[in-house]
């Protein structure tokens, strides 16, 4: 590949191919000192009247380096004022905001910077751009690091010239051109001395690959730009015959695994990555293809981040989050009248003669379980949630209520906000399944117990 410097018209080609200043007037330069920014902002510089940009610059002191960050950020302003560029410096901790954070000094030092950036682009206002100065060297050496990582498609594909907000417009630029650019145009810049080293993985690549590569192929970069648009164009088919497929597979409650199954492996694999994304798990390869493979095959629920599942359940694949168990009703006594329970609900309680029961009742099956003998109850009664060991005879003899509740399919989560009144000698009357054995009506009944729930509607 030609190590001539590039043309101020071919950066232009680049800008208008990929449409990086569409209706864009304003443009936040990141801007290190180094070779490749110090180029970036010239060449905007130099386009910034034809093209009617307003240009500011951001700058992230690290503080990684000591005197040689400070050197960089002195540097930068200096370079700012000669072209008479506004220049926004953020002095960054960049050690103790990794240490807090858990992350390593690369990722809080790249998390930091394009949360400066995009601050900066905020501050200008709608439609303005960030661009960085990521060159084609920068997508060689991306490519071969996710390679060796075993990454997808999309993460062998290089850094896209354009993200969002974000823009590259030395995106088809060697490290060599970009230099050559510098020297031609007498062009300062500064040094970072962590690139002379074999610390970081980049560094290793770009110091120890990159030179075998061009020794097998001296148009290494050359050929890599071809393999990345067409790796690219690969890329973006498969996203939209996947959009396709899931757009045809979405029902009401999530994706027919069956419409998936049939696809082509590229598509259906992707579409489980997608899927996954889509109810906001996590996934890497193994989860995506293990996902795959289950299109349309046996039922399965798997729990995928804390009481959040992704499930297939006849022929669907959808997410399942775990309902909280409901709050528990405190105890109170029990008594004629409403007694407020948890939220909208509360009982309403009354005590009446047999007699005048059978009069004031329509008595069907629907009453009766909702009603008891207030004279068999022994000592004191109180209104309350299920307890541990709580057991009844309301229907198939003696079980415990967690055994009824299951029986009665009444899900787990909704379990304590069922009404239990109970006395000195246990349960009396659950909600929904009626009285106890001991304490229902009889022909001995003298005085009855009726009970009704009621909710109170809340207006919004």
């Amino acid at each position: 590949m030609s190590t001539a410097p590039f043309e101020l018209e071919t950066v232009k080609e680049v800008l208008n191919r990929f449409d990086m200043l569409k209706k864009c007037g304003k443009v936040v330069v990141a801007v290190s000192g180094g070779c490749d920014s110090s180029v970036l902002l010239h060449v905007l510089w130099r386009l910034s009247t034809e093209m009617d940009l307003k240009i500011t610059a951001a700058h992230i002191n690290h503080n990684l380096r000591g005197n040689e960050s400070k050197r960089d950020e002195e540097f930068v302003r200096s370079l700012c004022k000669k072209y008479g560029i506004e220049c926004r410096v953020l002095d960054a901790n960049v050690a103790k905001f990794a240490k807090e954070r858990g992350l390593s000094t690369e990722e809080a030092g790249r998390k930091l910077r394009y949360e400066f950036f995009e601050h900066c682009a905020e501050e200008l206002g709608e439609g303005a751009k960030i661009a960085t100065a990521h060159s084609l060297s920068d997508c060689a050496e991306t490519y071969i690091f996710n390679s060796a990582r075993g990454a997808s498609l999309s993460g062998i594909c290089g850094i896209p010239p354009v993200r969002e907000k974000i823009i590259r417009p030395l995106i088809e630029f060697s490290r060599e051109q970009i230099e050559a650019y510098a020297n031609e145009h007498g062009l300062e810049y500064v040094t970072d001395s962590t690139n002379l080293t074999d610390e970081y993985t980049r560094n290793r690549i770009r110091h120890g690959v990159i030179p075998v590569m061009k020794e097998i192929n001296p148009g290494f970069e050359k050929a890599f730009l071809r393999l990345s648009k067409n790796l690219a164009e690969t890329r973006d088919f498969i996203e939209l015959e996947t959009e396709k497929l899931l757009e045809e597979a979405k029902t009401e409650k999530g994706f027919d695994s069956k419409v998936i199954a049939k696809a082509h492996p590229a598509i259906k694999n992707r579409a489980a990555a997608l899927i996954l994304e889509n109810f906001g798990f996590g996934f890497d390869n193994e989860r995506t293809l293990r996902l795959s493979k289950s299109f349309g095959e046996e039922d399965f629920k798997e729990e995928l981040s804390k009481d959040e599942y992704l499930v297939q359940k006849s022929g669907i694949v959808f997410k399942e989050i775990k309902a909280k168990p409901a709050k528990k009703i405190p105890e109170k006594d029990f008594s004629e009248g409403k007694i407020s329970l948890t939220g909208e609900k509360s009982l309403e309680i009354k005590v009446l003669s047999y007699e005048s029961f059978q009069n004031s009742y329509k008595v069907n099956s629907y009453v009766l379980k909702d009603t008891f003998d207030f004279d068999k109850i022994v000592g004191r009664a109180v209104i309350r949630s299920r307890t541990e060991g709580d057991k009844a005879d309301i229907h198939g003899g003696t079980k415990t209520l967690k055994k009824l509740f299951i029986e009665e399919k009444i899900p787990a989560e909704k379990r304590n906000s069922v009404a239990v009144i109970a006395d000195d000698e246990g349960v009396i009357w659950v909600e929904g399944l009626g009285a106890a054995r001991r304490a229902r009506l009889s022909e001995k009944t003298v005085n009855v117990a009726a009970v009704k729930v009621c909710y109170e509607i809340k207006d919004f």
